[in-house]
């Protein structure tokens, strides 16, 4: 069985052309007591779709599954030393498939899943590091991206818990900083008996935020083993590169860890500024422990914009509920309903990061009101039994 969670977001390569994205792993059976453990890595990445062929994504692009985004480029390699560490894992290719585009935020996103038979009870962790994102503004020019982690109120561990950014304001612009995205493994059984299943998360990008604004960005996240979960500010560190050049690059954001929501204040930026946010979701065993059973990335940008002369964002609605079932080779269907945010606007754009092989129809106005509908039609493979995490945005003007 598939369990599909709906979120409704309203909001080596060359230079300057990543635009974020996840990295995660899973074990295909989490009672497996073999000596190798099956564990499917999936990557979900975003690119500049103009800046060339090798992040180029159209209709005909996803519809032939060719080429891949990115294929040949890098990959993604266990950082543990020693290697004998690294559980025999082999460095995968970072090449995914298109799962959709935006000609509105310049953007390709895409997916890939592989599986390895991995030593049972390895302890190591994997990133894909490169160059550049595109250029952005940041806080972090030369240091480590180390912050201290601190509560706003109260004491003990059920307090709730609220990282805030320390940084105050940019003091640099750059187009070469580097990226590190990746994650760290832990096959040893839990006390319940499981080898942990890590949470899952997703995230558009670039999510355009307009001048002068305060934005509440929710990062919708599931965990399969139903662990307590919450969000961190990523950091660079001597056993492990989570963020590398683009460490604490949100100036003046705050994180409340809890919800996984990003407050960004976007007062006194410049329009055409972009800021890069990188976090690592958490999976604790409940609300009262603080050593995390593992941590998965989350990595997008933020684009400030001018101020539209309609202050009403488009409304996206669907009948599903939260968290829907679904069944492999089973043929799923669903309908989004968008909903103008200002009389006489147009919606230009439906961009998302769905599962592999989910297609979307065309937008289509519902008569001449201000309603419009989409329609997404996802057989699932068997590769993709687990949670999996959709995310949309409606761009009108």
């Amino acid at each position: 069985m598939i369990y599909i969670i709906l979120f409704l977001c309203i909001v080596s390569i060359e230079s300057s052309h990543f635009y974020g994205g996840t990295v995660t792993w899973r074990p295909m059976s989490n009672t497996d007591t073999s000596s190798k453990v099956a564990i499917m890595f999936t990557q979900s990445y975003q690119w500049r779709r103009s800046y060339g062929a090798s992040t180029y994504c159209d209709q005909t692009v996803i519809t032939n599954q060719s080429p891949k985004l990115s294929s040949g480029t890098n990959t993604l390699q266990c950082r543990t030393t020693p290697s004998s560490a690294c559980g025999s894992y082999s460095s995968i290719d970072i090449g995914e498939y298109c799962t959709d585009f935006s000609t509105i935020v310049d953007s390709s996103s895409g997916q890939i899943s592989t599986i390895q038979n991995i030593t049972a009870g390895s302890v190591f962790c994997v990133s894909f590091q490169g160059s550049a994102w595109i250029g952005l503004q940041s806080s972090n020019c030369g240091g480590t991206g180390r912050k201290k982690r601190f509560f706003l109120s109260g004491s003990g561990t059920t307090t709730k818990r609220t990282t805030v950014s320390t940084t105050t304001g940019a003091s640099c612009y750059s187009t070469s900083a580097a990226w590190s995205i990746g994650c760290c493994l832990d096959l040893t059984v839990r006390s319940d008996g499981f080898i942990n299943t890590p949470p899952v998360a997703t995230v558009l990008s670039p999510i355009q935020v307009s001048i002068d604004t305060l934005t509440n960005i929710t990062i919708p996240v599931i965990d399969a083993d139903n662990d307590y979960t919450s969000c961190r500010w990523a950091q660079k560190t001597t056993t492990f590169d989570e963020c590398g050049d683009v460490c604490q690059t949100a100036p003046g954001s705050i994180l409340y860890d809890e919800d996984c929501v990003v407050t960004f204040n976007s007062t006194g930026k410049s329009v055409g500024e972009y800021y890069a946010v990188t976090l690592m979701v958490e999976d604790f065993y409940d609300q009262s422990t603080y050593t995390p059973f593992s941590s998965v990335p989350i990595q997008f940008l933020i684009h400030i914009v001018n101020t539209s002369s309609c202050s009403l964002k488009p409304t996206i609605n669907s009948t599903l509920s939260g968290c829907t079932a679904v069944e492999v080779g089973q043929t799923f269907n669903f309908t989004l309903t968008i909903i103008q945010g200002c009389t006489g606007t147009t919606i230009l754009d439906f961009f998302r990061t769905p599962p592999l092989y989910m297609i979307k129809s065309s937008v289509v106005q519902v008569g001449t009101t201000n309603t419009w509908e989409v329609t997404e039609t996802w057989t699932p493979v068997t590769l993709q039994i687990g949670s999996q995490v959709y995310c949309a945005v409606a761009t009108d003007r």
